[in-house]
């Protein structure tokens, strides 16, 4: 018997479930009190968080901040599903990691209901 025997599937060795967005899900908000909505497509950053994607010249990071709750509208990736509010939290606006996403920022968000 051979004990050098490799998987060829990746261990998975997160402490936690990841719940994934989905593929095509987007979320709306209006930032302050400005009367232009943003939209952008969720993307999963980490095992315990979801997140979208700024341009780091975009006028929406001069209306955002850490800690703010925003009511946003949550848009599925189905035309038949309806948009969904929920009050968010933004939890960091922070750069990407070293070689992705080049000039953008990430923005943490975090559900509150």
């Amino acid at each position: 018997m051979n004990n050098n025997c490799e998987s060829k599937e990746p261990m998975n060795l997160r402490s936690e479930a990841r719940t994934e967005s989905e593929a095509n899900a987007s979320v709306e908000f209006q930032p302050g009190d400005n009367t232009l909505a943003y939209r952008f497509k969720l993307k999963d950053f980490s095992s315990g968080g979801f997140g979208i994607l700024v341009r780091k010249d975009s006028k929406v990071l001069e209306h955002i901040n850490p800690g703010d709750v925003l009511t946003m509208t949550y848009h599925p990736d189905r035309v038949t599903s309806n948009p969904i509010p929920h009050n968010t939290q933004i939890k960091h606006i922070s750069e990407p990691e070293h070689g992705k996403h080049i000039d953008h920022m990430v923005v943490g968000l975090l559900i509150l209901e």
